[in-house]
């Protein structure tokens, strides 16, 4: 008899008996029990060998699930990897790919880590019991009203949702009431909420903030002639090229970084507020590595990090983080913050309210 190794041998020996061949007949009794023999001794130092292999390299890789900046998130996991010596691999996109890759990855899940862009998603991941309580600490003291009060999700920063504008637009200070009744004229552009979470996010918080007035006002600038369209960056690029004069519901940090560029871009935040989309970080409850992603969610809240958080012109979570000078040097921020419990159960008509009304022109839909 003859044996021959599978090619199932990269994940494990297979012998497979095969044909008998003629000199193996002529052996006798004492040397086929020899030859045997030899091929158990061989057999088993191989099933031991590939058994040592798995202990000798655990899997421990962090993988973090990140929405943008995206180069703020390989900054993060750069400098995480070299304090603690864990490998990390990232997957960074828009809030709404990342919920999909999740739910796409329900019955075999990657992650262990995820930073969303805005603080409804987590909200939903918490609720359907995906998210692992996070370790306490003197972080979560820094912005408690940021945080989930249960300890699920926790904001690592966050960005104000205002008006973008060309510099040398005749208007450097407005109120929400004075946009929609026509200081902003038709030619003005918003990201879509399907394609930014931020903008689902100002959709949302003016939908409970004040229904009337901001869907009165929206029907109005969509009568002038009001585009929805595209993610947050083809919306500024929209303005930068100046086909449009202003950008609705603008991500700040994204026009505070153009500002630093030197596009002739101003950022306006109207009376009475503007809507917070934060930055929640939670940890999967399914993830493989629960401490080590401790350890990278109380990184994120580190003094280092913090103000790479700043440097991005994103508000820090930290209070005592100095802001980037881009953004020291633009307007008072009143901040809106409206309930997140309360913005999960009315995400979903809010929604489905602008896209038919106002971002496809359909007409009133019903609540």
């Amino acid at each position: 008899m003859t044996n021959q190794v599978s090619p199932q041998s990269m994940t494990g020996i297979c012998i497979v008996p095969t044909r008998v061949s003629t000199p193996f007949r002529a052996l006798n009794d004492a040397r086929r029990a020899l030859f045997y023999r030899g091929m158990q001794l061989t057999l088993g130092a191989l099933l031991l060998g590939s058994a040592g292999c798995h202990q000798a390299a655990p899997d421990k890789v962090l993988v973090v699930y990140a929405a943008g900046p995206r180069e703020l998130a390989e900054s993060m996991c750069k400098d995480f990897e070299k304090q603690s010596g864990v490998t990390t691999r990232l997957f960074s996109a828009t809030t709404g790919e990342i919920m999909a890759k999740l739910k796409a990855e329900e019955f075999q899940p990657q992650a262990d880590v995820v930073i969303l862009a805005g603080q409804t998603a987590a909200q939903v991941l918490k609720e359907e019991g995906s998210l692992a309580r996070l370790p306490k600490g003197d972080y979560l003291k820094l912005n408690p009203q940021w945080n989930d009060p249960e300890g699920y999700y926790a904001a690592t920063g966050a960005c104000a949702l205002g008006l973008a504008v060309r510099k040398n637009h005749d208007r450097n200070a407005l109120d929400w009431q004075e946009v929609f009744d026509g200081a902003i004229s038709g030619n003005a552009m918003m990201p879509s909420p399907s394609q930014s979470g931020s903008s689902a996010e100002f959709v949302v918080s003016f939908h409970l903030d004040s229904p009337e007035k901001f869907w009165n006002g929206m029907r109005k600038i969509k009568s002038r002639g009001l585009q929805v369209s595209g993610p947050n960056n083809q919306a500024l690029t929209s303005l930068i090229l100046g086909a449009h004069e202003a950008v609705l519901g603008a991500a700040d940090y994204l026009v505070f970084r153009q500002i630093e560029k030197g596009e002739p871009l101003a950022m306006i935040f109207p009376e009475p507020g503007c809507p917070l989309s934060l930055r929640p970080i939670g940890i999967l409850r399914t993830s493989r590595h629960q401490q080590e992603a401790e350890q990278f969610v109380q990184f994120c809240f580190s003094r280092p990090t913090q103000e790479r958080i700043a440097a991005e012109h994103l508000l820090p979570a930290d209070p005592h983080v100095a802001l980037s000078a881009v953004r020291q040097a633009g307007p008072t921020l009143h901040p809106l913050l409206v309930d997140v419990v309360e913005a999960k159960q009315a995400q979903h008509a809010a929604l489905r309210k602008f896209r038919f009304e106002i971002e496809k022109g359909l007409g009133g839909v019903a609540e």
